[in-house]
């Protein structure tokens, strides 16, 4: 047994601070209140500190870092995570090559197969985890399984096949459909495919959580898309990593959640997730029309040496460009390690050569296999969005070659460190309940996002004056500060700021 005692209960229900001591006894709590003399119980003392449900990330692509056993999640106070995100899931199995540059995320797969949601949950029962996993099924997995990167339309008999697949992940536990709209082959899928694909994820009372069709120019439009799936099919619609991006869409972003709050009212079910940072990451082909990617890596790279074609994939990426070059930092270069936190314009002077240019070269020259951060939002729109009543807190975070963002080491400190605590944007009970409690009820992950008697043991004891980082775009890689104890179904996972080698992490089968 173990007695955290004299801390803070932030309960993860929105409800102010208490003194309350907690009692844990094996994977469960067992009561909650002022208690003394528990015999047998490791006794922890947690004055001055806020004692909380551990943190859930449902917007995480920890997907195989889980299984390597990596602990910058637990650091940060991490218990659960939901992964399969952006369209992007290591099952059904995926084609070992033609992939586009995006799949690089499980690039240390090593040739291992998932063929299903089973398959993934019986490894990580297997191997067990840090944390806890529930996991979607990816669009651009699922349609990579079927058609491989082709831009061909769902129907027939691939339409079915997609349908089979996807109708026994989900009787196997995955929580829903994730898709990735701006990424190949997610974004192949139009409406009409979508909503059947999301009609089985009804019927299994799960999830749709969607990596938008577009967040710049028309990200009303791709708003107005994923709620109208929620309205024709009654599937509950998350807005994955809610942003508009450029200074020429900052204003777009009033309307955007006035038409989320209609929804609502409406009786569409709609969340939000968001990252406390100004800056995303992905691999630049995002930036490129998708119609170059069709086909995968070797395909988009014969297109480049094709002196029209570059061109073409010129002019539409730079018409479509919604912020500078100089907003894009290069994280991964693979053979050009120099270049690593470099901005595109910086190389792009260097070079004697314009920015859209350069960075395809720069895509030629890594066989794709660019990662940048690129800067996008202001910090107004950070804030509407991260106040606003339905938006859970994410990391969005992976561990790439180079430098990763900053989010991936420091995601949860920041937000209480630098946005609750010193900017003062919320309450720090309606920040835990941001962290803890809405995104346990808005992923049915019963039992857990509340510290109350008879909930599973995933807790954090943090010092809300200490809590923070110093992770930062040029130096990602650092450890968190004020994160004490994390607690997993019962054991340690940090002790006094050091991860612990325990893995009682495990997979959260989601059953309707």
């Amino acid at each position: 047994m173990i007695l955290l005692k004299n801390g803070d209960l932030i309960d993860g229900t929105g409800s102010a601070p208490r003194r309350a001591d907690v009692l844990i006894e094996g994977t469960m709590i067992q009561d909650v209140g002022t208690l003394d003399h528990v015999p047998d119980a490791e006794v922890v003392d947690c004055q001055g500190l806020a004692i909380c449900p551990g943190f859930i990330d449902v917007h995480s692509h920890g997907d195989l870092e889980a299984l390597q056993h990596r602990d910058e999640k637990i650091c940060q106070g991490v218990t659960t995570e939901v992964v399969g995100n952006c369209g992007f899931s290591l099952f059904p199995n995926l084609p070992l090559e033609n992939l586009v540059p995006s799949f690089e995320i499980f690039k240390d797969r090593e040739g291992r197969q998932w063929d299903d949601a089973e398959s993934y949950f019986d490894d990580i029962e297997k191997q067990r985890s840090h944390t806890h996993l529930a996991a979607l099924t990816g669009h651009s997995s699922l349609r990579a399984h079927v058609t491989g990167m082709r831009a061909d339309k769902l129907e027939g008999a691939t339409l079915r096949q997609a349908e089979s697949v996807l109708t026994n992940c989900m009787e196997q536990g995955s929580i829903g459909l994730s898709t990735g709209l701006n990424e190949v082959p997610s974004s192949y899928g139009d409406l009409d495919e979508l909503v059947k694909l999301c009609g089985i994820v009804r019927r299994y009372d799960g999830f749709y959580t969607s990596h938008l069709r577009d967040y710049k120019f028309h990200i009303v439009e791709a708003v107005e898309e994923a709620l109208e799936i929620g309205r024709r099919t009654g599937v509950p619609v998350q807005l994955s990593h809610l942003q508009t991006v450029g200074r020429k869409n900052w204003d777009k972003m009033d309307k955007i959640l006035d038409l989320v709050d209609r929804a609502v009212n409406d009786g569409v079910d709609v969340g939000i997730d968001a990252y406390p940072y100004l800056a995303g990451s992905c691999n630049l082909t995002q930036f490129l029309p998708v119609w170059a990617l069709e086909g995968g890596t070797d395909a988009l790279l014969e297109r480049l040496t094709n002196v029209d074609t570059y061109r073409q994939i010129a002019t539409e990426t730079e018409e479509n460009m919604s912020n500078d070059w100089e907003d894009i930092l290069l994280c991964t270069v693979p053979g050009q390690g120099n270049l690593i936190g470099q901005t595109v314009r910086d190389i792009a002077e260097s070079r004697k050569n314009v920015g859209v240019d350069t960075a395809l070269d720069l895509l030629i020259e890594s066989n794709g296999r660019l990662q940048v951060i690129s800067f996008n939002q202001s910090e107004e729109n950070l804030r509407k969005v991260l106040s606003h009543p339905r938006t859970a807190v994410i990391t969005d975070g992976l561990v790439v070659e180079g430098k990763s963002h900053p989010r991936t080491f420091g995601t949860y400190p920041k937000f209480f460190g630098e946005y609750v605590r010193d900017k003062g944007w919320m309450a720090l009970e309606e920040a835990v309940w941001k962290a803890t409690g809405l995104p346990a009820q808005r992923f049915g992950l019963a039992g857990r996002g509340i510290a109350a008697a008879g909930n599973w043991a995933d807790l954090v004891v943090f010092s809300p004056e200490k809590i923070g980082t110093h992770a930062t775009y040029e130096n990602p890689d650092l450890a968190p500060e004020g994160i004490e104890y994390v607690i997993v179904n019962g054991h340690w996972a940090l002790r006094h700021g050091i991860p612990t080698e325990g893995l009682a992490g495990t997979a959260l089968r989601h059953r309707a």
